[in-house]
């Protein structure tokens, strides 16, 4: 599930940038800039999306630690 995002999250700058260029409605500096954006926006989202996989792991090795060192 979480593949699907990143790809779709990732296939959304270029959409955007194709859109600007077709349509013809904007200039292609202001679609490259707009492009530009869109990319930052979704680096920023991967970034995030794989910041919180590494707090879950930490948090599922902590908690396993801490429940190993309870038994005796």
């Amino acid at each position: 599930m979480l593949k699907l995002i990143g790809i779709i999250v990732a296939a959304m700058p270029v959409i955007v940038f194709l859109r600007a260029i077709f349509m013809g409605s904007r200039k292609r500096s202001q679609a490259l800039s707009n492009f530009k954006k869109q990319v930052d926006y979704a680096v920023w989202a991967i970034l995030v999306m794989i910041g919180c996989g590494v707090v879950l792991s930490l948090g599922k090795l902590i908690y396993d630690m801490h429940l190993f060192a309870l038994r005796p």
